[in-house]
């Protein structure tokens, strides 16, 4: 898999695979959601949890442990019918995975069947599924006439059906299908993408889920929801002042997904991004990567993907020249006030005590406090920065020290950005290190007007 988990997922999903060796063991039955808000990265999740599965081998036959269906309900939302689209995935899957049925004989009953039912399926009005199952619908007729697989004839021979072929009755087919599979290996169902589908097609998918696999065994299904959008979506259709009980029908349990955090292979993900700087202008002795990390926490995945991608589209219209990587820290972060805050004139609450910073990053207005506040708090108090009691006026100045630091040339540029109050005033050592970041905050003014138009 070429996606970085820049998230540190990896404890997550091992604890995922735990969880379903403990099922798999005793033969168990169960459908159970990973709960995690839209962009919190649960397809993520899913694609390394089957990459991580694929690779579990059975002990006692040396062959594939898992027989993992991958159903995507929104790619394949202009389906009706959900089980059209979970019998096209059932058949990539036995065509793909050579390993699952050595027996040909097998293999060729399992995609016969499966054909067949999804011909009737189709006869209900999809053609738009022949692409995935490779039948022609309007060759449907003579698929089942001829039938052209060993097992498509198999079971045409023990039924005589026909387009009214009862839809009950192609539920227990497939049902029948599932537990002779279940027999030799543990089915896995994904079902990803709920959260993109309308709110009905999303129900009668948990539905048709719950009708395939009710008294079943060795089968255990994973849908990736957000819940609180799911129980609205319940709770809109049929009006339950409960809509969780009706949820508990299909989901036994679920396990929280949260937005993660944010790991040091970040830097790697959006390279491209960072490539516009120049580590080398000023080397700070701070890791960037702990002030993105802190600066994108609470953060979803995909807010940060568009985050980013602002960023560098900003900044490549409005710079042609290298800039220092206190420069990017401050471009994230503004971007971050802007878009997810809704404010860049302060990051720090009126409620945390560090000194004169209250008046400093102007509080008022301020909509919530945003998660990583104690985080700069505690780097700026680490500062020491020096106060000059004798400067005129009554105005208190504090000099940053000589040496040079990352959250120092933030708070310098935040400082100077958002300056209204001349009571304090923070300033450097002439002809120091400073003197060339001071250039960086008029700068990024023109990039803060830039972002809140694109926001």
């Amino acid at each position: 898999m070429d996606k970085l988990d820049i998230l540190n997922r990896k404890e997550f999903v091992d604890q995922l695979i735990k969880l379903v060796e403990y099922i798999s063991a005793n033969k168990s039955y169960t459908c159970f959601a990973i709960n995690g808000v839209w962009g919190c990265g649960k397809s993520f999740v899913l694609d390394m949890f089957e990459n991580e599965l694929e690779g579990i081998q059975s002990e006692k036959t040396n062959s594939e442990k898992y027989f993992i269906i991958r159903y995507n309900s929104w790619k394949y939302d202009y389906y009706e019918e959900p089980l059209v689209a979970i019998v096209a995935s059932m058949i990539s899957t036995i065509e793909e995975k050579t390993n699952l049925f050595p027996d040909s004989r097998a293999k060729s009953k399992y995609l016969g069947i499966l054909k067949a039912v999804g011909v009737l399926l189709l006869s209900v009005g999809a053609d738009a599924a022949k692409a995935k199952t490779g039948i022609d619908f309007k060759k449907a007729f003579d698929v089942i006439d001829i039938g052209k697989t060993e097992g498509t004839s198999i079971y045409e021979d023990e039924h005589e059906y026909d387009v009214y072929f009862g839809f009950n009755n192609v539920l227990n087919k497939l049902a029948d299908l599932l537990s002779d599979i279940a027999e030799n290996c543990t089915i896995v169902i994904l079902v990803d993408e709920l959260d993109r589908c309308l709110p009905e097609y999303a129900i009668k998918v948990l539905e048709r889920l719950h009708h395939l696999t009710e008294n079943q065994s060795n089968i255990i299904a994973i849908v990736s929801i957000d819940k609180e959008q799911l129980l609205t979506s319940v709770k809109q259709i049929f009006g339950f002042e409960n809509p969780e009980k009706y949820l508990t029908k299909f989901i036994s349990f679920e396990v929280k997904l949260d937005c993660g955090t944010v790991s040091e292979t970040l830097m790697e993900k959006y390279s491209d991004y960072f490539t516009l700087f120049d580590k080398e202008i000023f080397p700070f002795e701070d890791p960037v990567e702990e002030c993105l990390q802190a600066i994108f926490k609470e953060i979803d995945i995909r807010t940060q993907e568009q985050l980013i991608n602002k960023a560098k589209l900003v900044h490549k219209l409005l710079y042609t020249d290298k800039k220092d990587y206190s420069f990017m820290c401050m471009e994230v972060l503004l971007a971050v006030m802007i878009c997810v805050y809704q404010d860049d004139s302060c990051f720090i609450d009126t409620s945390i005590e560090i000194g004169f910073f209250d008046e400093v990053f102007m509080p008022e207005g301020i909509g919530s406090k945003p998660a990583f506040a104690e985080f700069f708090k505690e780097k700026f108090e680490k500062l020491k920065l020096e106060r000059d009691i004798d400067y005129p006026n009554g105005t208190d100045l504090y000099r940053l020290p000589e040496r040079i630091d990352l959250y120092g040339a933030i708070l310098f540029t935040w400082y100077w950005m958002h300056k209204t109050n001349n009571n304090h005033i923070i300033q450097y050592t002439r002809n120091g290190v400073y003197e060339s970041i001071s250039k960086n905050y008029e700068e990024l003014k023109k990039y803060a007007e830039m972002i809140k138009m694109m926001s």
